[in-house]
């Protein structure tokens, strides 16, 4: 179990069960006697502290271990990215790193060109990730599946963050930080920084 006021901000590495579809789940609760109620369950938006628990069959466990009878739970599906939704993803990136949408095609035009052939190839019909949730005690309890997925924002602050001719050196830190806050990977950052210092005492 890990204790974490937000799915993406989670302090150690943390091996995800597979998403289910609603009839999954509602197949597993009635095999285990509980009953599942559909619910608007945003993964990205959770504030509250809650417990996270990564065995959907243990989390069961508990939730009847605990005296309950129902949980929650919602599905989540992303249909294909097209034209529209690679632009909203970049201009939200372009807002958070105070820098042009053009930069960003221009420095990971092939990077944005492969997303959008992976993402072309990825099943729809199956969702992304779902959650189950419980309170007891006034504490939440959730588990999470997810199914792995093209993300835009990787690859292209991966890109980013490594530089490049067109990118400036406040650009490239902006977008190494930005990278670390959503991989919660130090050391990308860490060899970004170097590079910048690198060039500036050229």
């Amino acid at each position: 179990m890990k204790m974490t006021k937000n799915l993406t901000h989670i302090a150690s590495s943390v091996e995800f069960e597979p998403a289910m579809t609603e009839e999954q789940l509602e197949a597993v609760f009635a095999q285990n006697g509980v009953a599942g109620f559909p619910a608007e369950l945003d993964i990205a938006e959770r504030t509250e502290e809650h417990v996270q628990m990564v065995s959907l069959e243990k989390f069961i466990a508990f939730a009847k271990a605990s005296g309950l009878s129902a949980v929650t739970y919602d599905v989540t599906y992303f249909p294909h990215a097209d034209d529209a939704e690679v632009e909203y993803q970049l201009k939200q990136l372009a807002r958070d790193l105070e820098i042009s949408v053009e930069v960003i095609r221009d420095v990971c035009a092939d990077e944005i060109a492969e997303y959008i052939k992976l993402d072309a190839e990825r099943d729809a019909s199956l969702p992304v990730h779902s959650i189950v949730e419980c309170y007891t005690g006034g504490t939440a309890f959730a588990w999470y599946g997810m199914n792995p997925y093209p993300r835009l924002k990787r690859v292209v602050l991966g890109k980013l963050a490594a530089g490049g001719k067109k990118a400036e050196k406040a650009f490239v830190l902006r977008a190494s930080k930005a990278q670390v806050d959503y991989m919660g990977d130090y050391s990308d950052v860490t060899e970004a920084v170097r590079s910048v210092r690198a060039a500036s005492a050229h």
